[in-house]
């Protein structure tokens, strides 16, 4: 009889979790917390097998150290059935996210229990209550997230970023500073240039724009020189990537449009519903430099990692001019040794004349080819040479945003119902009505947009051009490799050979390609 008694009264094991959030709203320390579960846990028979903590983590996601709690809840070797916390708004303060994982708990016959709200939630007024507490956790998160982003834009109107901190570059003076007394006094929060730091940064930027170095240089010579990122930490290639493109340095803040139809702005990584507004601080960069690094960044990220370090200026510019393939440097015994054949030739992967020019006529070629560029740039901007202009359709363009954004809130309204749906505030029927009608004005304005006329592209032209083939020209014997290649590739789509030393350049603002077989070479191998 004394066995069975003390095995009825052995303590149960359970899983404990402990959250202090990102925004401090309770300060309730971690020690508090599991102090109180494991106090509430004893007097009711169990003891804690387990604790699964959140350092610094926000409650309105799930993305947390918490999903291993609820994983081992759902472990069907593990004898731990319930999941305390200090108060059920410790678990979560996500409306989708608290009703997902609380169903994952309860399907396999756990529990969530707060070790400090006496709620019983086997019970119908039990579960009533919890949902009321994890609601009103939700709606407290809700405010304070408003607070939050009125605090932001509001800062954003008077030019400042919303987070404030420190910015490379900047002497941050914030808003509040102690006052040497134990209290706070309030100046006018500012950015003003450090010297040594902006002078560093000009310098990146100015060598980005020339094609001659990338972010992790930069970050290796800033390392080189004992410079640290405002964290204190070293600098890495993706820092200051994220630094050089948010356009601090050039005077500008990079926000989120709140006009764009996103369904949670804070997860939004569409680049094109951010803009870059006018902040106050002054700027290390000017415009023009501004303007030409966003134009570079867009060429390195569209040509290849190989050709960013190049051993040849034309990498991955050079093709055959008769199947299409690349064009492969080798060795020659002649002087000034080397030049380009088919790739796909030499690999006996398809049958043509033999494409073999030396290296050096088609670099001359292509130098000769900016030549005469120029002089037709020349012609252009004195008007000797005229370029069509794009034939505009006035309401057109307006039209086809309007229609755009209709079909993004359906999507977006299409969505909100389903959610809706599955966490079971609206029943099937007025799913389906609603389903029905967001697809319908989605579809309509789906046909109304595919009847639109195609946006007629910009007529072909070589003048914006211009500065990049006069610099190239002017270095042409003195500019780096690396350098040389990205600039080229700026301009250049490919450059074809043929027989005969033939080499012709197809710039970037060519019409573009039709799609074509591959010819006139034909396969060396019979297909299956």
């Amino acid at each position: 009889m004394t066995t069975i008694a003390s095995t009825l009264i052995q303590p149960r094991p359970v899983i404990g979790y402990a959250r202090v959030s990102t925004w401090r709203e309770e300060m309730i320390s971690i020690e508090l917390q599991t102090k109180a579960v494991e106090e509430a846990a004893a007097r009711r028979g169990r003891y804690v097998a387990e604790w699964i903590i959140d350092e610094d983590a926000t409650g309105r996601n799930f993305k947390r150290q918490v999903m291993r709690a609820i994983e081992l809840i759902e472990d069907a070797d593990r004898p731990e059935r319930e999941l305390w916390s200090w108060k059920f708004s410790r678990f979560g303060r996500n409306r989708h996210g608290v009703a997902i994982n609380l169903a994952r708990i309860e399907d396999v016959g756990g529990e969530l229990i707060s070790a400090t709200e006496e709620v019983d939630a086997k019970t119908a007024v039990g579960r009533f209550t919890r949902g009321m507490l994890l609601e009103l956790a939700a709606f407290e998160s809700d405010r304070a997230g408003e607070q939050w982003k009125e605090t932001h834009e509001l800062r954003r109107s008077m030019g400042l970023p919303a987070a404030g901190g420190r910015r490379f570059g900047y002497l941050w003076h914030p808003r509040r500073v102690p006052d040497g007394h134990g209290g706070w006094s309030i100046q006018e929060e500012r950015y003003e240039a450090l010297p040594d730091e902006a002078e560093l940064s000009v310098e990146a930027f100015q060598d980005y724009i020339k094609g001659k170095t990338g972010f992790g240089k930069i970050a290796e010579r800033w390392n080189d020189l004992g410079i640290l990122n405002t964290r204190g930490a070293r600098w890495q290639d993706q820092g200051v990537r994220v630094y050089m493109d948010s356009g601090f340095a050039a005077g500008l803040l990079y926000v989120h449009d709140p006009e764009a139809p996103c369904g949670d702005p804070a997860k939004c990584k569409n680049t094109e519903h951010y803009r870059h507004l006018a902040a106050e601080h002054e700027s290390l960069v000017d415009g023009d430099e501004w303007d030409s690094y966003k134009d570079m960044r867009l060429v390195r990220r569209n040509t290849s990692r190989r050709a960013l370090a190049p051993v040849y200026p034309l990498a991955g510019l050079v093709r055959c001019g008769l199947c299409g393939s690349s064009g492969m440097v080798h060795q020659t015994r002649q002087e000034r040794g080397k030049a380009y054949r088919c790739n796909a030739r030499s690999r006996r992967a398809v049958e043509h004349d033999a494409v073999w020019v030396r290296r050096v006529v088609v670099e001359d070629a292509v130098l000769a080819w900016l030549v005469d560029l120029r002089r037709e740039i020349d012609a252009i901007v004195a008007g000797k040479v005229a370029v069509p202009q794009p034939r505009r359709e006035p309401d057109v363009d307006g039209q086809r945003k309007k229609l755009e954004r209709d079909v993004e809130r359906a999507a977006a309204a299409i969505d909100r119902a389903f959610e809706a749906y599955t966490l079971g505030d609206v029943p099937r029927d007025t799913y389906l009505r609603a389903r029905e009608k967001h697809q319908k004005t989605r579809d309509e304005a789906q046909r109304k947009l595919d009847e639109l006329p195609k946006p007629e592209a910009a007529p072909a032209s070589p003048v914006p051009f211009r500065e990049t083939v006069v610099g190239l020209i002017a270095e042409w014997d003195t500019i780096s490799v690396p350098s040389k290649r990205v600039l080229l590739g700026r301009l250049i789509r490919r450059v074809e050979l043929r027989p005969g030393d033939g080499v012709s350049v197809v710039p970037v603002w060519a019409v573009a390609d039709e799609p074509k077989r591959r010819g006139p070479g034909r396969p060396s191998f019979r297909p299956e």
